[in-house]
Order: structure tokens, then C-alpha cells, then sequence
């Protein structure tokens, strides 16, 4: 009886070496998968976000704010990734590098395979894979994950509850101006 010949992919898969180099080559793909991007409102032009980020921060605020908001208008409604983008825009060099990293990690595929999550970007998950991915990094054991989570969530949150629009939603009369104008006339 003759031996079976060995081959290179079987060969491959009995060294530790070849089957490292087989996990990379199978993470290449997942890794290279990109961002679902979606259409700024009215096609205005970014200030400190780039389309993909924009698209992040916004699939961020729909489901964080699905969860916070009582009733009223969605965090798309209001735009609330275009909020973001203006008030980050006057941020140092530094403090933007850091949060465009945070976003890109957030966004990758491979890292949320590695982190017990689908294979896919945070993007082009469906709401229910969304909100586990927002839950393993508000509870990660990683520090830059939950203070990457609370930071994208108070703003979200800071940004779409000071908006006029909200006021009503969750049973509040607006600023009292007439008051400022009494106590400022008083001191006249």
C-alpha cells in the first residue's frame, strides 16, 4: 500500500507558524471591511468629521438615543452626528487624533470579532448586534473602551437634549427668558 502524499495546505495546518499565518490571511478580509456611509443632510460640507466618520457617530447616536429618549424627534431628525461634527470642530490636533482613532477601533470589524462580536463593522451590523456591541464597551474590562463609550454616549445624549426640538418631548418649557430679562432690567 502506497503512502498518501502530503500536501501544502495540510502541511501548513500542522505548524503553529502555518496556522498563524492562516488566522492572519482569514483576518484580512474582516479587517479591510469598511464603513457603511451615509448622506450628511443637505450635502453641507464637514468640519471635522470625515464621511466615514460622520456615518460612525451617527449609527452611534441612533441607538444610544433609542434607548435614552422618552419620545420625540430621532436622533437622525436632528442630526445629531452634524451637531457632533460643529462642536468638535474647534478641538486641538491632539485631542482630534485621539478621537478619530477611538471611532476607527469602534468601526473595525476584526476588533469586534476579536471582542466576541460579529465580523462586521459597527455600521453595517443590524440594531440588535448594535446595542451588544455598545454594551461589551461600555462594560469592557478595557479602559479606553468604557471611557470611549461614555464620552461618544454624553454627547450624544448632551447634544440631542439641548436641542430646542426636545424641549416638549421630555415635558420641558425652554429657557426662562422672561426671568433673565426681569433679574437683568432689576439691576439696570
Amino acid at each position: 500500500m502506497r503512502p498518501v502524499p502530503e500536501t501544502r495546505r495540510g502541511l501548513l495546518k500542522k505548524t503553529v507558524a502555518g496556522a498563524a499565518l492562516l488566522a492572519a490571511a482569514g483576518a484580512v478580509p474582516v479587517a479591510l471591511r469598511k464603513t457603511k456611509l451615509r448622506e450628511v443632510p443637505g450635502g453641507r460640507a464637514l468640519q471635522f468629521f470625515t464621511p466615514a466618520e460622520y456615518s460612525i457617530w451617527a449609527a452611534v447616536a441612533d441607538r444610544v438615543l433609542a434607548e435614552e429618549k422618552p419620545t420625540g424627534p430621532t436622533a437622525s431628525d436632528l442630526d445629531i452626528a452634524g451637531r457632533a461634527d460643529a462642536f468638535l470642530a474647534p478641538l486641538p490636533r491632539n485631542d482630534r487624533k485621539d478621537l478619530k482613532q477611538l471611532l476607527a477601533l469602534f468601526d473595525n470589524a476584526l476588533f469586534s470579532l476579536l471582542q466576541g462580536g460579529p465580523p462586521r463593522t459597527f455600521t453595517s451590523m443590524s440594531a440588535e448586534d448594535q446595542d451588544a456591541h455598545l454594551r461589551r464597551w461600555q462594560s469592557s474590562r478595557l479602559a479606553i473602551q468604557r471611557t470611549g463609550y461614555q464620552a461618544m454616549k454624553r454627547l450624544c445624549c448632551a447634544l440631542y437634549f439641548s436641542a430646542p426640538e426636545t424641549y416638549a418631548s421630555v415635558g420641558y418649557p425652554g429657557p426662562p427668558y422672561d426671568l433673565v430679562k426681569s433679574v437683568l432690567g432689576a439691576r439696570r
